[in-house]
């Protein structure tokens, strides 16, 4: 295939997007100015508005500011003459977490802050375009109640923080910036014991008996806080530790008799719950599963309207998603012989809206979800050549380099509008716009882009389904199919290399910039015009962010052999579990630890096992190597064969055990029918008649050697069971003596 080479490097003003940060070049040597603003420390890019030329930064470096308004023009010209730095913003890695992994007391103070500035985020370009003496602030100060230092320290911590809700649950204001020194403590912490004195400074060691104690806690059906506290002591606070009798043991149920350590040398039971209730961010787990309030209710459950930006003018604005039953009939990839069907598979395409450039794809056999929606989402924000790696496929990203995260998707009302819908609204700074129910035209580029690409199998494939009655009736399409899901992947992304490179959009609406610039109506080559012409639109968010809130999320149970996939019945290994010892033989009264993983729809090969230090990667393990390169959807058929195969040979072996059980029964019934009754024989009879027993076993074995090699001896070395005699003599003086033994 003859594609031209795609130049995937990306420059400097290229890598400026929402939430990129900026700063002076240090080796500049002199003063940095845009426009009239001196830029001395590094800044947040927060908006950006290209018709009016427009762009707004925060501060980060000192107490947060009003954000700077900059031209545009004179941003990108700093930033081209090496005058202005991009970076990536290091994030704090809670700002990612899930919001019900949150404590309820920084759910609850991110909420009641959020509410507070809530409208001055729906009307975010004019409070940025207007100063500090407009009715904005006013107006949100005399309706809150709130002062106005807390108004705006909660509007900066919400720029600064990439825009995410959860970050208004970190520090605010000059605290923001505040570097904490370390403590050096040398006295117990808290008021003094009023009875008796009691506690003693936390150090290293009490910390390793904690989190040992922190193991035990958090175990299925485990102890409570108190019981956990009161094994710890027993185990490593004691002075002395006797071994009870037996007569104790019974009576106490106790292996020792332990004196503890005094009152002042071992941690109180305050000292432990607060160290606990810290490791788990102020919400230490209940056990009891609690009903939805009506608070949790609409949170959860109710539908997002969303809205949508759609004048569109620059790479990753808008991007389309969609998704359609492709209408050619599949088999499954585990049959060589091709007759085993599938049925027809989801396709998704993800389309800019600017260049109209597929961003992204998806293939599953599943039907159309929010899970669904969110792994199409996965693919167009990473690189090509891991979804390539994973689906086996030969061939080369450098024709697909395109990625990223749009501002606003336009996606189907269904897949979105229920209980599940929080997540892509508020876990990520994106913004969803719904489409209206039975109008495609809400989304004309990726449902023309549908019919686009069904025409290439039309008259060619004899398995792509007609609109003929009769031809579904006799299900024609069905009896042809021959395609797996991994070679309509292959076509689909050969396609999107023609696409993306070579067709040309005849009615593109081209800009007179455009023309001058001499830009082909190619979608590569708008993509690569909107970028190095108008950036920031694309968001810039970490890899773990994007494997956290848009892969599906699973459990995985530790055992000593693996982990296993919930669910999904498959074993994988993982080394941070194994260095870590949760893999470690459990007492048979524990239960198996349950870990919270994410994982890729598209393949089973690698999940990522979720951990407070961040994802660590899982590989498939031997066990569960015969899907290595399938997606879970290919795996569920599969092991729906193997378990009804399974059954099928089950039940043709049953008639066969049926029958070797009745044999066993009836050799027994026959042998104790023809049994005499008789005394029983001392212990040397029976040694007298093992002997006897075993010289007539021996004897029949040499005869039966004898015979067999009787061709290969000649006369003269013939041999017979008399020229043995006396080595069956001695040997059987041999057996008696061994017996006596």
């Amino acid at each position: 295939m003859n594609l031209p080479n795609v130049n995937s490097t990306i420059s400097t003003v290229e890598q400026l997007r929402i939430n990129s940060g900026f700063g002076p070049n240090s080796d500049s040597g002199e003063a940095i100015y845009i426009g009239e603003h001196l830029i001395s420390e590094d800044y947040l890019l927060v908006y950006v508005d290209i018709p009016t030329n427009r762009a707004c930064a925060i501060n980060l470096d000192t107490t947060a500011k009003f954000p700077l308004k900059l031209e545009y023009n004179q941003l990108l010209e700093q930033i081209n003459t090496d005058q202005i730095i991009v970076f990536e913003n290091n994030w704090p890695r809670e700002l990612f977490l899930d919001e019900e992994n949150l404590s309820p007391a920084r759910r609850k103070k991110a909420s009641k802050r959020f509410e507070i500035i809530r409208p001055l985020v729906n009307d975010l370009e004019s409070v940025l375009m207007n100063g500090y003496g407009e009715k904005l602030f006013q107006q949100v100060i005399d309706e809150s109640g709130c002062s106005r230092q807390s108004v705006y320290d909660y509007f900066y911590a919400y720029l600064r923080m990439g825009q995410r809700i959860n970050g208004l649950a970190f520090p605010v204001g000059k605290n923001a910036n505040r570097t904490v020194k370390q403590r050096v403590i040398r006295v117990k912490q808290g008021r003094a014991n009023m009875i008796i004195a009691k506690g003693k400074v936390i150090d290293n060691i009490d910390i390793k008996h904690f989190l040992i104690a922190k193991r035990w806690y958090v175990k299925r059906n485990g102890p409570s806080i108190l019981k956990t506290y009161e094994d710890m002591l027993s185990k490593y606070y004691f002075a002395e530790r006797i071994k009870n009798s037996q007569l104790e043991i019974e009576q106490t149920g106790e292996r020792f008799c332990v004196t503890l350590l005094p009152e002042n040398q071992r941690p109180t039971y305050d000292q432990f719950h607060y160290w606990l209730n810290k490791q788990f961010q102020g919400n230490i787990p209940f056990r009891d599963k609690t009903r939805q309030n009506d608070i949790e209710n609409k949170k959860n459950n109710e539908g997002r309207r969303g809205d949508a930006y759609m004048h569109v003018i620059a790479p990753g604005q808008v991007f389309e998603v969609d998704e359609t039953p492709f209408p050619e009939e599949l088999v499954s990839v585990f049959d060589p012989t091709r007759s085993t069907k599938i049925g027809k598979a989801t396709l998704y395409f993800i389309i800019d809206v600017f260049s109209k450039l597929i961003v992204g794809l998806y293939i599953t056999t599943e039907n159309p979800s929010y899970n669904t929606v969110k792994q199409a989402i996965f693919n167009a924000a990473t690189e090509k050549q891991r979804l390539f790696d994973e689906l086996g496929l030969n061939l080369n990203a450098e024709y697909w380099p395109q990625m990223g995260v749009a501002q606003t998707y336009f996606v189907d009302k269904a897949e979105f509008y229920n209980k599940l819908s929080e997540g892509p609204i508020t876990d990520l700074p994106i913004t969803v716009k719904f489409s209206r129910s039975g109008r495609g035209d809400d989304k004309p580029n990726v449902e023309q882009l549908f019919h686009v690409f069904q025409s290439h199998f039309e008259g060619v494939s004899p398995a792509h389904q007609t609109k003929s009655q009769q031809d579904i009736a006799s299900q024609l399409a069905r009896k042809k199919a021959a395609l797996t899901i991994s070679e309509l992947y292959a076509i689909a992304i050969v396609y999107v290399f023609y696409h993306n490179n070579h067709r040309v959009l005849k009615k593109y609406p081209m800009e007179r910039e455009m023309v001058r610039d001499n830009v082909a109506p190619i979608p590569a080559q708008l993509w690569a015009w909107g970028l190095a012409n108008r950036p920031g639109y694309l968001l810039n968010l970490p890899a773990d962010e994007l494997h956290m809130k848009l892969l599906e999320k699973g459990s995985v149970t530790v055992h000593r052999h693996g982990l296993f996939l919930q669910n999904k019945s498959l074993w994988y290994n993982c080394e941070w579990t194994l260095s870590t010892g949760l893999q470690e033989r459990k007492l048979s009264n524990q239960q198996n630890i349950e870990l919270t993983c994410r994982y890729s729809r598209s393949t089973v090969d690698v999940i990522f096992i979720c951990t407070e230090d961040g994802l660590k990667m899982a590989s498939l393990d031997a066990k569960s190597s015969k899907f290595r390169g399938l997606s879970f959807a290919e795996v569920k058929i599969q092991q729906e064969a193997e378990r009804k195969n399974v059954a099928q040979l089950e039940e043709k072996a049953l008639p066969y055990k049926l029958g070797m059980q009745g044999f066993i029964a009836a050799t027994i019934a026959n042998a104790q029918a023809e049994k005499m009754p008789g005394t029983m024989a001392s212990l040397s009879k029976i040694k007298s008649n093992r002997r006897v027993e075993a010289s007539i076993n021996q004897f029949e074995d040499k005869n039966k050697f004898i015979n067999s090699i009787q061709p290969f001896l000649t006369d003269d070395n013939s041999l017979s069971l008399s020229n043995i005699d006396q080595e069956t003599t001695d040997t059987h003086k041999f057996n008696d003596a061994f017996y006596e033994e």
